[in-house]
């Protein structure tokens, strides 16, 4: 039986309706103050099992099919990562990206008290980690939000430390979303690691 294009992204449907109706219900952040000042939002995403099975097919197969480009896709991240603009390039990144969206909206209305502020993916890139490979210390300015979403973590797997060695140790399903401006980094990793990123800005 032929399979469809939008197979690999029928899961997220649901998740992506329930997020854009409320998504207080849908996840729940715990905030955490990097510095004095500035908060990190952190949420398991329920489902992340199924979610996550169906993301690491479309990371593999993208990166299988994936051509770099050495002179726009430089990184601070010392490991195989996809372009900047991969969400562009592959649509069935499309609605794990408006999920994640969903969630900025909500944080920018709910902590930032910014009622009326719509938000756009400005990148969206996925990483695979190899042991020893890490991200050197670096911020995603002048993105406003920037966030990381774990799918697939190993024992071992270094975390990600914010300013003031402020560390979150990577789990399945966790989405972690930050001010654009903090820096952070990830130590020589242990343990294999894939994730996704993303910047956003206010759509204008």
């Amino acid at each position: 039986m032929k399979k469809s294009k939008n197979s690999g992204i029928r899961l997220f449907v649901n998740c992506v309706k329930i997020m854009t109706v409320d998504a207080q219900k849908y996840l729940e952040f715990d905030a955490q103050n990097v510095t004095k000042s500035i908060p990190i939002f952190i949420a398991i995403i329920p489902d992340y099992i199924e979610i996550n099975k169906e993301l690491k097919k479309i990371i593999l197969e993208h990166r299988e099919n994936y051509i770099p480009n050495l002179g726009s896709d430089k990184s601070n991240v010392k490991a195989w990562h996809s372009s900047w603009g991969t969400h562009n390039e592959n649509p069935k990144f499309m609605p794990f990206v408006e999920l994640v969206t969903g969630a900025v909206e909500f944080i920018s209305q709910q902590y930032f008290n910014t009622k009326s502020l719509t938000y756009n993916a400005i990148n969206m890139w996925s990483m695979m980690y190899e042991e020893s490979e890490y991200a050197k210390k670096h911020s995603h300015f002048p993105s406003e939000f920037s966030c990381v979403y774990y799918v697939d973590v190993e024992e071992g797997s270094s975390p990600i430390i914010f300013e003031d060695s402020h560390t979150i140790e990577p789990k399945n399903g966790m989405l972690v979303i930050w001010q654009g401006l903090l820096q952070h980094s990830v130590p020589p990793t242990k343990g294999k690691r894939m994730a996704i990123s993303m910047n956003f800005n206010a759509v204008k």
